[in-house]
């Protein structure tokens, strides 16, 4: 089992992308989120071989939907 924990600031990543991408990853990546004021605390695991690129792709994803919410005009 792959374990990695990373924060995500909330001026950055918006909260309702990580959720949104927790979703689609959920085949791939067991993600639990600590959710405060401005910062969003996430656990993974997996037990593929290759979880530090699933997490990098997640993250990815995350700000590309955060990049889309904004444009689209929501910022919560």
């Amino acid at each position: 089992m792959h374990k990695a924990t990373l924060d995500f600031s909330h001026s950055l990543y918006n909260q309702n992308a990580l959720n949104e991408t927790k979703d689609a990853y959920v085949d791939y990546v067991s993600v639990t989120f600590e959710h405060t004021e401005g910062n969003s605390h996430a656990t993974f695991e997996s037990d593929d071989e290759n979880a530090t690129l699933l997490v990098d792709a997640f993250c990815n994803h995350a700000l590309f939907l955060t990049i889309q919410q904004f444009r689209d005009g929501d910022t919560t």
